[in-house]
């Protein structure tokens, strides 16, 4: 859902610019006023998610599976304002962030677990935030269950012992996609001519 957003804030970024360069606009207002905006929007639609998903599936964990889909949509959407201040076109964004995106979902550890992803693929795994989310999704899933399939599962993706505090730091990723989503405006999108 970021991708579909992007065409919206590119238009906007016309207009920032155009403050910008009149003074009536500054970055770090701009960054952190778009952020907060977007964050009751975001909950939203992980609350909803989570609600169908969580309830009708029977999954174990509401309140951490809402808190860990809530911080990866806030981290996608953090990831497409950094696309969208570079790309000078909205077409080339959606590109761009598609082609992203697929890279971090095969790169995750689901359709190939982590120890079967080749050394020199390993850093996609490292740098995909989908990949903390999902280890974090299926450990809390499985962590309690006793029968053999759910420590089946656990063993296959190498998921026995996993750290989901360190999982759920993924707002690190937010502070650093905003940082650099400010510098790209601040040094790209003067206004001026």
């Amino acid at each position: 859902m970021s991708v579909a957003v992007l065409p919206f804030f590119i238009e906007q970024r016309a207009v920032f610019a155009r403050e910008r360069a009149n003074s009536s606009l500054s970055v770090v207002s701009y960054v952190c006023a778009n952020f907060l905006a977007t964050l009751p929007g975001i909950f939203l639609i992980a609350a909803m998610s989570t609600a169908l998903v969580v309830l009708l599936a029977g999954l174990n964990a509401f309140e951490f599976f809402l808190l860990n889909l809530f911080l990866s949509l806030v981290v996608a959407e953090s990831m497409m304002h950094v696309i969208g201040a570079a790309v000078p076109h909205y077409i080339i964004g959606i590109a761009l962030g598609a082609g992203v995106f697929g890279m971090f979902m095969l790169c995750e550890g689901f359709m190939v677990p982590r120890d079967s992803i080749p050394d020199y693929w390993l850093w996609g795994y490292y740098l995909a935030f989908h990949s903390y989310s999902f280890e974090s999704f299926v450990f809390k899933q499985f962590e309690n269950e006793t029968s053999d399939a759910a420590r089946g599962i656990l063993q296959k993706y190498g998921m026995e012992d996993v750290d989901v505090t360190r999982d759920m730091l993924l707002i690190v990723y937010i502070v650093g996609f905003h940082a650099i989503f400010a510098f790209i405006l601040w040094k790209f999108h003067t206004g001026r001519r």
